[in-house]
């Protein structure tokens, strides 16, 4: 079987293209104008009808031909499938091609700058440069570097902020985080971002940190200037004479508490702090009431003054003790009170070898009606019958008070009482007793003198015949 072609204008004959060098069996060129293909001719030849061949003529040829091989039917369920694959395909490409665009459009929208959803710190950093974010970040945790912070005591107040303390944040390290994932955002992600609206979805707090070390420098130098210590009362007699110095007390901040609240107050984060500084008060050992009496003894001068709250209320004039006897001076304290005291002999193979050991209380006994010990070794305050020595340096060291004086003060103190002694002018020796009342007169008799300081005994004897 057959199929023809018309002859083209002219009665040119056609020729054939496509095929290999010696032409296929089944295309038969014959007459002019009439190609003539067999059954077995591959559709894959495909013939050009050639020169002067109307469209008419040339459609003829392909529907004669397309009947005849199947392959360009209309109606082939092929045909339709590859063509509307081939649409299919197009339309993808197209809207790929779109996409890509639309994608590539987004990216130069935001070059150099986040992409939206991105946050930090609870800031929303869409749209900004580095450079602004960092910016708009530290400002926003500014306020939690420079909260102020005071520790008060009393009327006193420190003032510090965290960042004063070394307070850090990473909001450097945070901005740069954001940063590094819209430059890593793939295409999808910004197709995604463009074409459905979505975002980032980033999110990165800042941590502020709060080294201990500024806390306890501050703590430090607070105790430096609060810490003092206690200062105890005392009698100062560098004049001659009685004046209590005021005891104080100290204070002691306690640093391991104040570095512990402060610590927690840095960690909150958030708003002012006023933390009351904790200081311990220490006390003195020695108060001003512990001298709320005081004796002075003032040699040379010879009186003996009592002080109450810091004031003379009584004075007395004395017998101190002889050059060779000095009566000791410095601060001592009455250390025994003594009611009708007995004389034992201090010095019997001594001075007292012609005096009896011991004398009992009352006439004749050397001690007189009351003694008074000092702290000093074998040195008290003693009554005597020899009143005419009052005033000078007459005693073995002891001081001598008229009895009735001396009763007296038995009376008004107590055991514990300050001894004041100072040398306050030159001595006025009295070695005899005198011959008249007259004291400054001084005659050749047996002369008095109080004990030598003692061991294992009273040692508070003096001589018979006490001048």
């Amino acid at each position: 079987m057959a199929y023809t072609a018309a002859s083209g204008k002219g009665g040119k004959r056609p020729r054939v293209v496509g095929c290999n060098r010696s032409g296929h069996p089944g295309v038969k060129l014959g007459v002019p104008g009439v190609v003539s293909i067999e059954e077995r001719t591959p559709i894959a030849w495909v013939l050009r009808i050639g020169e002067g061949m109307s469209t008419a003529e040339i459609k003829a040829n392909g529907e004669m031909i397309s009947e005849r091989t199947g392959w360009w039917r209309p109606d082939s369920a092929g045909k339709k499938a590859l063509f509307v694959a081939a649409i299919l395909a197009l339309l993808l490409l197209l809207a790929g091609g779109a996409a890509a665009y639309v994608t590539y459009d987004y990216g130069q929208e935001y070059e150099g700058r986040i992409f939206p959803g991105t946050t930090v710190a609870g800031v929303d950093l869409s749209g900004m440069t580095q450079a602004e974010a960092l910016a708009e970040v530290k400002d926003t945790i500014e306020p939690q570097l420079t909260r102020e912070i005071s520790l008060t005591w009393k009327k006193k107040t420190w003032n510090t902020t965290p960042q004063k303390l070394g307070a850090r944040s990473n909001a450097k390290a945070a901005v740069a985080a954001a940063v590094d994932a819209t430059a890593s955002a793939s295409f999808m992600d910004q197709a995604r971002m463009k074409l459905l609206g979505e975002d980032m979805d980033f999110t990165e707090s800042v941590a502020i940190t709060n080294p201990r070390k500024g806390a306890r420098e501050l703590v430090a130098s607070i105790a430096k200037e609060v810490n003092l210590e206690p200062v105890d009362a005392g009698i100062d007699y560098s004049t001659g004479w009685v004046e209590i110095t005021e005891h104080s007390v100290g204070y002691a901040v306690q640093t391991d508490e104040i570095d512990k609240a402060l610590t927690k107050t840095l960690k909150r984060g958030s708003g002012n702090a006023n933390l009351a500084l904790p200081v311990q008060t220490l006390q003195p050992d020695t108060t001003s009431d512990e001298f709320d009496q005081v004796l002075l003894t003032r040699i040379g001068e010879n009186k003996l003054y009592l002080y109450n709250d810091g004031e003379i209320t009584h004075e007395w004039t004395v017998a101190t003790g002889l050059p060779e006897y000095p009566t000791p001076t410095g601060l001592w304290e009455v250390t025994e009170k003594r009611y009708m005291p007995t004389w034992v002999n201090p010095d019997p193979t001594g001075w007292g070898a012609s005096m009896p050991a011991s004398i009992p209380p009352g006439p004749g006994n050397p001690l007189g009606l009351r003694a008074i010990n000092w702290s000093a070794p074998a040195i008290r305050f003693h009554g005597t019958d020899a009143i005419y020595s009052l005033g000078y340096n007459a005693s073995h060291g002891c001081v001598r008070m008229a009895n009735s004086d001396v009763i007296e003060l038995y009376d008004m103190i107590d055991v514990g009482v300050p001894i004041v002694s100072v040398q306050a002018g030159a001595n006025r020796p009295l070695y005899s007793a005198p011959a008249t009342d007259d004291p400054t007169v001084v005659a050749d008799s047996d002369s008095d003198s109080d004990s030598d300081p003692g061991s294992g005994s009273e040692g508070d004897g003096e001589k018979k015949g006490n001048g």
